[in-house]
């Protein structure tokens, strides 16, 4: 099974060298990892109200998706029906990670 890790680096002066300096250490060198950017827009600073209002909005918007792939996962369960085993297959993605895990009733 494949695993993905989410790291912080301490930063150089520059970003570009703290991602080659990484880099170098686990996959040049050594191929410890594959490694890939994943770059974070610099957040700009509001107040207080706004920060909540985004908050209440990510919730909405977090049920909203899990709601999406229920149905998404019950459908494809529907269309798979004689062939239940097939269902957590083609819930699968890249090979391994589970997207949605359904109770068969």
């Amino acid at each position: 099974m494949t695993e993905f890790w989410l790291i912080s680096a301490p930063g150089e002066k520059t970003c570009q060298q703290t991602w080659e300096k990484l880099h170098a250490a686990t996959t040049k060198n050594n191929n410890l990892s594959t490694n890939s950017k994943f770059n974070i827009p610099d957040l700009k600073v509001g107040t207080l109200d706004v920060l909540v209002g985004l908050s209440d909005e990510l919730a909405k918007l977090d049920a909203f998706v899990e709601g999406v792939v229920k149905k998404v996962a019950q459908y494809m369960a529907d269309v798979l029906e004689d062939s239940k085993d097939k269902v957590q297959e083609n819930l699968l993605a890249n090979g391994g990670k589970v997207l949605m895990m359904i109770c068969a009733s």
